[in-house]
């Protein structure tokens, strides 16, 4: 069956000629005329890629574009914008509405072409790796502020160290919040940044690996940069795929601390990663915020077909609801209960070492190990018909 590409433009003749076009190629063309009459063909054909005019009258492309990244539905669905303004101040927006590319008009077609098709097999080589490369694990807080990236950390420290030895690789994918290379005292590093430098084109296996940096305990890490710089490049949904494509590729294991909440690009990779973990803390609010974000994954599809819920405990349980409550406010189990723990993680961030080594026996790092163990069993059972991860201990294989 052809692929169905929507183009969203206003005057009907240019939308005519590039469906030629695209049609010649095999593929199968809707048109819209206005940004409304988009949003309703895109919901009702699900298209494999949009070509968005920017500049229309009434509802301009860039809402389009941020109503299509809003709805679970039609968030994947990769965008190309075609816009009349070339000054880089007019594509960044288009890259923060939720474009993965731009294409400046008048359209050269050869040009339009081959993006289109570039995107295309991008999308369809990402969705077969599903099948035969890493178990990827993309850890999620329903908010910020949770501890979500010190959960990452000890969790890929105790997948890669002994007795699991996994080949485990942790990906910070969230650009101007990178805090892991800091927890494991690696000082100032931040691959993911200079990835942001290259096109998803550009993306290719020996520079997403030129960037990965190694701990002493054989875990590998993409870090991302801690602050946002002046003229940083967009991170769009297109370039985080191309990078986990790689990824998943160079290991058994692949963490992705996702940080908070479900952007355009965390709705892009929840839909190629294979389980989910969310992170969260028993106060009322949050619990809300975790039953709407299951609700929202739910509606997102792709591999993810496995959640867990951890619950992250920083109060007093006479101020909190209780696990009980959690499970059934969103009517599903709780997988891991973190304690309370603030001196012991106030000494780990002061000596820059995760609370799985500096701290092995405490409480909380023994809940960390049973999380990884968890991981590492479901991840064994998904993996049994493409091949076993790398040693672990006990009878998961």
């Amino acid at each position: 069956m052809a692929e169905k590409i929507l183009i969203v433009d206003d005057e009907p003749d240019v939308a005519r000629l590039i469906g030629l076009v695209l049609e010649r190629n095999g593929l199968e063309v809707v048109t819209a005329t206005s940004g409304p009459e988009a949003i309703a063909k895109a919901a009702a054909v699900l298209p494999a890629l949009i070509l968005l005019d920017i500049m229309m009258p009434g509802m301009d492309g860039y809402e389009v574009c941020r109503r299509l990244r809003a709805d679970p539905q039609l968030s994947h669905i990769p965008i190309i914008s075609l816009t009349a303004k070339n000054e880089v101040a007019d594509r960044i927006a288009g890259f923060e509405a939720g474009a993965d590319e731009y294409v400046s008009k008048p359209v050269h077609l050869g040009e339009l072409s081959a993006r289109v098709n570039g995107i295309l097999n991008r999308t369809a080589a990402i969705r077969a790796a599903l099948a035969r490369s890493a178990h990827v694990v993309g850890i999620l807080g329903v908010k910020g502020g949770l501890g979500t990236t010190t959960l990452a950390v000890n969790l890929a420290v105790s997948c890669a160290s002994p007795p699991h030895a996994v080949n485990t690789i942790l990906a910070e994918m969230l650009p101007g919040m990178g805090l892991a290379s800091f927890m494991l005292g690696m000082g100032h590093m931040e691959g993911l940044g200079m990835l942001l430098r290259s096109s998803p084109e550009e993306i290719n296996a020996r520079l997403v690996e030129n960037w990965l940096a190694t701990h002493s305990t054989g875990l590998r890490l993409l870090f991302a940069p801690l602050l946002h710089q002046e003229n940083t490049p967009a991170w769009t949904p297109a370039l985080a795929e191309a990078i986990l494509y790689h990824l998943r590729r160079m290991a058994d294991l692949v963490l992705l601390d996702l940080g908070a909440g479900l952007t355009p690009v965390n709705r892009a990779l929840i839909g190629l990663v294979n389980h989910v973990i969310l992170t969260f803390d028993p106060h009322p609010l949050t619990v809300t915020l975790l039953e709407r974000t299951l609700k929202a994954i739910s509606t997102i599809g792709g591999g993810a077909n496995h959640i867990d819920l951890v619950m992250i405990n920083r109060a007093p349980s006479s101020q909190t609801m209780t696990v009980q409550m959690v499970q059934e406010a969103v009517n599903r189990p709780v997988t891991q209960v973190l304690s309370p723990a603030p001196e012991a993680m106030f000494l780990t961030a002061q000596h820059r070492l995760p609370l799985v080594i500096s701290d092995p026996q405490n409480m909380v790092s023994t809940q960390y190990q049973e999380l990884a163990q968890k991981v590492l069993v479901h991840a064994a059972r998904a993996r049994r018909a493409t091949g076993p991860l790398q040693p672990v201990t006990g009878p998961l294989f």
